[in-house]
């Protein structure tokens, strides 16, 4: 069976890699043109891009879908287009040459979450549970009828880096099966409607922190946006990057957003009925912190004495 694989982040080249691994040939892979780094301007590739040149595997590095491009991608033979990650939209030409079909490996429980951000809105929504979804891919935004779903539970402790590695762990256990199902015959089930539920694209912005919000509010942004954007609150003018977040119960009278104590354990924060300590941070420009170095060197900075 041919495989064309579309894919662009490292979670997409771990799946790519279970799917070398399998007794498909993967005719070609497609990835994401090179971007900037922030951190430096070279360009650098895409993290499947990598693993396609260490795997020697075909590889188009996708910029724009023009007629050159979707005439050479379809010289490439291909029984199931697999999609994961990839970041850009996929034009119908390319999702109709696969001579079974075009599979897409959604991280949620459709038609929870269809869109740009699932893994992130499961936590912000402080759900218990979600799961992967290997769709058919359509033109529609992650409307296609389902092949199959597969569950996986959240636990208290899990954030954004965390539970992607538990859905990709799941990706990768279930992916050969679902295509040699699908294969013999398997057919996907329409989507209900009226549970559909969207997640946007997400920005730098959302990391803010708002202390006006609950503490389950902010710890599960603390929860979903780790890794990237981060979380990150403004005072005396300084943006202050959150690294670690935990909730107290304590009676506290302070309006919300209030640092009322700095002490060993960290920054003590009033929200609501609850208290936020911040256990580790990092100023601009400096390294990340632990509440001890935050006590001895930037009390003074967080409480006026």
């Amino acid at each position: 069976m041919d495989i064309i694989f579309a894919g662009s982040p490292s979670s997409s080249a771990e799946i790519l890699s279970t799917l070398v691994d399998s007794p498909f040939n993967i005719s070609l892979v497609l990835t994401q043109a090179d971007k900037r780094s922030s951190r430096n301007k070279a360009k650098e590739p895409s993290e499947v891009a990598k693993f396609a040149e260490s795997a020697n595997l075909p590889c188009f590095k996708v910029d724009t879908f023009c007629d050159q491009t979707i005439d050479n991608i379809t010289k490439y033979p291909c029984d199931v287009l697999v999609l994961s990650s990839f970041g850009k939209i996929i034009p119908k030409e390319v999702l109709s040459h696969p001579n079974i079909t075009p599979l897409n490996i959604h991280f949620s429980i459709l038609p929870l979450y269809r869109g740009a951000s699932p893994i992130q809105s499961s936590l912000l929504n402080g759900d218990i549970k979600t799961g992967i979804s290997f769709m058919e891919m359509v033109e529609s935004l992650d409307e296609g009828p389902v092949y199959d779903v597969s569950e996986v539970e959240i636990s208290d402790s899990d954030n954004r880096i965390s539970l992607e590695k538990k859905l990709v762990a799941k990706a990768k256990l279930n992916i050969v099966d679902v295509i040699q199902k699908i294969s013999n015959g398997l057919q996907p089930v329409p989507q209900v409607d009226n549970n559909v539920s969207y997640c946007r694209k997400i920005t730098k912005e959302d990391g803010r922190i708002n202390f006006e919000e609950t503490a389950k509010e902010i710890f599960n942004k603390y929860r979903a946006f780790s890794g990237w954007p981060g979380t990150y609150f403004q005072y005396k003018d300084t943006t202050i990057k959150i690294h670690g977040m935990r909730i107290i119960d304590l009676d506290n009278n302070d309006t919300p957003g209030t640092i009322f104590d700095v002490t060993k354990d960290g920054i003590h924060i009033r929200v609501d009925d609850s208290v936020i300590v911040i256990t580790h941070i990092q100023l601009p420009g400096k390294k990340i912190i632990n509440s001890s170095d935050i006590y001895n060197s930037y009390k003074d900075f967080f409480v006026e004495i």
